[in-house]
């Protein structure tokens, strides 16, 4: 499988982009796609997964791909993120979730997280 597009750009010059599908293993250790296989709502997951199964697992052999069939199942793709506390609280300093009224960093709230 090639998980190179070769084409042009939105100028006409010639561009390589890599698929996003071939490195997901490098970022997630599992995809879980969830279904009813009766459901008018579930065709768009179903029919995804379908499509894509193969491509993906060549793609990324060593990740798990699983798909959950259930009745009356709400459709819904999930994964695992292995973030931890202080990723989360490293995250939300860096992006500036921990500010005072006048936008300057809050210790105390950094302190209380």
């Amino acid at each position: 499988p090639n998980d190179a597009f070769i084409g042009n750009d939105s100028r006409g010059n010639s561009c390589v982009t890599m698929s996003w599908k071939a490195s997901l293993s490098r970022h997630l250790p599992v995809i879980r796609f969830f279904a009813c296989p009766e459901s008018p709502s579930s065709r768009g997951v179903l029919n995804w997964y379908q499509k894509n199964y193969h491509e993906l697992k060549a793609l990324n052999p060593t990740m798990q791909l699983l798909m959950r069939g259930s009745e009356n199942c709400f459709p819904a793709v999930t994964t695992e993120l292995d973030f931890t506390t202080d990723d989360l609280l490293k995250f939300m300093i860096q992006t500036g979730k921990f500010q005072d009224e006048n936008g300057t960093k809050s210790e105390a709230r950094i302190e209380a997280a």
